[in-house]
């Protein structure tokens, strides 16, 4: 049910009606996410309260939080729908809709979800028409003040229909429990069947990732629950960044007829962990090098889309990162099948707020009604993803000062036990010691501390039954490609005139700290599970420290932009976490006649030589028993002079990287991510526009508007991580952000799809892809 669906913004209370004039809506796809349109404004949803999970305890007048585009105005969808005159029960699955959403057919109301994180499915049978077009409506009503950040709004994840006869597999019908016994696997399963207790037969087959059948079985029962196990011999293990995928389908046949199919795929893999030993999967030591995650995906907002999801986990692949916290709620089902494709481990998290809120109108005041639903819900439907290792049943949350917050933890962690026995469950605690004192920290099996890297040690002693990881860590500022002189380390983040973060990776809010204090102590203590960072990219909302400053709408934490530009802080990880060999220098070389800049590289070598014009300003060794240089080099006070700078490896590679002043901007440089697209209107091709002097040198400082046209395709987009910029981002044009921008583009038909960049300063610039 992706197109015609008719769409508009409104307090319209009768829209759900048959006879409502739906002529003034205008033709949307789903997913589809409203509040991306925009406009960016400071009074979209400007909160006026304390901000306590950020540390501020009086009130403020807090604009950007969520993004500052307006996520909380009401709307309606409409669509016609066939259904079949000989469907039996009819069902509409919706894989979230942001937020407060009701839904009717043929105006009954048939249902809704208030969290709009949620998976659900709504019985439509006794309200729908058979053999007739029957009318969906859609009522979307979010409230101010009840994120703290940019959640998006509308049908923003898929929604199906689907029809079944008398006897079928209900929602989220299976629950697949692959385990190593020896040379063998079992697979044990559960099948959840609604046939009145009429007698079925279940034909349960696995295949494997070429598609052959590997093993089989047919069942006949009268249970609404069958349980059964498939023997696996020569099976292959899903391995991080090595995938192995297998099949599972059971087939439902009454009275020898096919009634109905499911589906699902699965992967086999052990996890084994202990407070001294750390963590195993698949009976290797593995050390988590994990980020956190927001679920929107830039530009395009909180839709989901395949191909901007694959290019988010292959730019973290590439830096290292082999796992993903989903923070602070349950992702997109299309996000976890890719983490299950790539091999990426990842931790589902349910909640930011339980009963104690944190905004007005947050979760918490809801808690009591639906928590328990949310949670078993978010369990069900992702309890087959090899990729997910551990459940969170929250973050951060305010009942880890109470001194009966375990009760809390209790309830929420034994639903996701007894939903799933097969994975631990977890919790990110800030209050870490409130959460050990309180009782909290006994009812998790894996104990999240967020930015404890010196208290991990004073932790493993005073707990030694705790397992322990950083659920969050690190928290660096940064605007990519920007930097201030003279350079302070490392300090608290102040709010700068342009509302900009420095690119030095040194400065962050008061719980924060360099990359390299977290690095240095996950390596030195073997015990410690790993780390997330916050964040893997940027995100709509929260643009820490710019609180009551405008504009500024988006965040400074990511290893990467908005727009998915490495940020020199990635450099950082890619020297911990790969064995990659490079050489990153930072920061550019156009600065003024006089100035004495500070010279930084992030390289895999141990040591480096540095050169201005050709002369040596000598060679620096990382230092591993220093925080900050057992993972980058450091030459200070080095005084600019118009040229170029040059780092040395001095190691057997004895590669080098160069850095030269930039001249005046002269042309566009245009290069695409990937050499072709599909041509089914949803694959999206990204590429990256780089502005540069007559001598192709980067201008590290242009900020030049650049006009941009497709051929062959559709414009979607552009951005270039610039979080004070409030230009919508479907403008067909952009303003270079540190030299760089970056264009996106799909297309519907086969052929070549042609990018033109133009400025009247520049020139112009084409790149060309193919659509197959």
């Amino acid at each position: 049910m992706k197109h015609n669906w008719k769409f508009k913004k409104g307090e319209m209370n009768d829209a759900y009606r048959v006879d409502f004039d739906d002529s003034d809506f205008r033709i949307v796809s789903v997913p589809h996410d409203y509040a991306i349109e925009g406009p960016f404004s400071p009074d979209n949803d400007k909160q006026g309260e304390k901000v306590e999970a950020d540390g501020i305890h009086d009130k403020i007048t807090h604009v950007g939080r969520t993004g500052a585009l307006p996520i909380t105005d009401w709307a309606w969808y409409r669509k016609e729908f066939f259904v079949d005159k000989d469907a039996k029960n009819v069902f509409l699955e919706f894989d979230g809709i942001m937020c407060n959403s009701t839904i009717y057919v043929n105006e009954t109301e048939v249902g809704g979800r208030i969290y709009g994180y949620s998976s659900f499915s709504v019985d439509i049978t006794s309200a729908c028409k058979f053999g007739e077009n029957n009318l969906l409506a859609i009522s979307v009503r979010p409230e101010g003040n009840a994120s703290r950040w940019y959640p998006g709004a509308g049908v923003y994840r898929n929604v199906r229909l689907v029809q079944k006869g008398s006897e079928y597999f209900p929602y989220l019908p299976l629950f697949i429990r692959p385990a190593v016994k020896g040379d063998c696997a079992e697979v044990a399963f559960d099948i959840n069947v609604a046939t009145n207790e009429q007698e079925y037969m279940l034909d349960v087959a696995i295949y494997d990732q070429e598609g052959k059948l590997v093993a089989s079985q047919k069942y006949t029962s009268t249970k609404a629950k069958f349980s059964g196990e498939l023997e696996l011999e020569n099976y292959h293990l899903w391995e991080i960044l090595n995938s192995y995928l297998y099949t599972f389908e059971a087939k439902l046949y009454i009275k020898g007829k096919e009634a109905d199919i499911a589906i699902t795929k699965f992967g086999i893999r052990t996890i084994d962990y202990g407070p001294d030993k750390g963590l195993y999967i698949n009976n290797k030591y593995t050390k988590l090098n994990g980020v956190c995650m927001h679920h929107d995906l830039g530009a395009l907002g909180a839709v989901v889309n395949i191909s901007a999801i694959n290019r988010q986990i292959e730019k973290l692949i590439d830096i290292g990162v082999n796992a993903i916290r989903f923070s602070h709620n349950p992702p997109s089902p299309e996000y976890l099948d890719a983490c299950d494709r790539y091999g990426i481990v990842t931790i589902d998290e349910a909640f930011d707020e339980w009963k104690i809120q944190k905004v007005s109108n947050g979760y918490g005041k809801h808690f009591n009604q639906e928590g328990e639903k949310d949670i078993r819900t978010m369990v069900k439907r992702d309890r087959n993803h090899p990729s997910i290792i551990m459940w969170s049943i929250g973050n951060e949350i305010l009942e880890q000062r109470l001194i009966y917050g375990w009760k809390y933890a209790k309830f929420l962690s034994d639903i996701c036990h007894e939903e799933d026995p097969t994975r631990p469950t977890t919790a990110g605690f800030n209050n870490t010691e409130g959460a050990f004192t309180n009782g909290l920290a006994a009812e998790v099996d894996i104990v999240g501390a967020n930015y404890k890297p010196h208290q991990y040690v004073r932790f493993h002693n005073t707990y030694p039954d705790a397992v322990l990881y950083g659920s969050e860590t690190s928290s660096c500022l940064s605007s990519r490609g920007h930097y201030y002189l003279p350079k302070r380390y490392p300090s608290i983040a102040e709010p700068m005139e342009d509302l900009q973060m420095c690119s030095y990776d040194m400065e962050g809010p008061a719980w924060a700290y360099y990359p390299e204090r977290e690095i240095y102590v996950q390596k030195k203590n073997d015990y410690l599970l790993g780390e997330f960072v916050w964040t893997g990219f940027d995100y709509l909302g929260e643009p820490t420290p710019y609180r009551l400053e405008w504009p500024s709408r988006s965040s400074y934490f990511g290893i990467y932009d908005l727009a998915g530009l490495k940020k020199d802080r990635a450099y950082s990880y890619m020297s911990a976490w790969t064995d990659k060999e490079f050489i990153h220098i930072l920061p550019h070389w156009n600065w003024n006649e006089g100035d004495v800049v500070d010279i930084h590289c992030y390289t895999h070598a141990k040591e480096a030589e540095l050169f201005v014009n050709g002369v040596s300003h000598g060679i620096k060794h990382k230092d591993e028993n220093d925080e900050l240089l057992s993972n980058r080099l450091i030459w200070k006070y080095i005084k600019f002079v118009p040229g170029e700078i040059t780092v040395v490896a001095q190691d057997k590679t004895k590669m080098s990287a160069t850095i030269k002043t930039a001249g005046e901007p002269a042309q566009i440089k245009i290069t695409p991510e990937r050499t072709e697209i599909k041509a089914d209107g949803e694959d999206l091709i990204y590429f990256v526009l780089e502005i540069l002097d007559k001598d192709g040198v980067l201008c590290p400082k242009a900020n030049n508007r650049v006009d941009l046209t497709v051929d062959g395709g559709e414009y979607v987009a552009a951005d270039a991580g610039d979080a004070t910029s409030l230009r919508m981002f479907t403008e067909p044009y952009c303003e270079a952000f540190s030299g760089k921008l970056v264009a996106i583009a799909k297309s519907a038909a086969a052929g070549t799809l042609t990018l033109k960049a133009t400025a009247p300063e520049l020139g112009e610039a084409t790149a060309k892809i193919q659509v197959k």
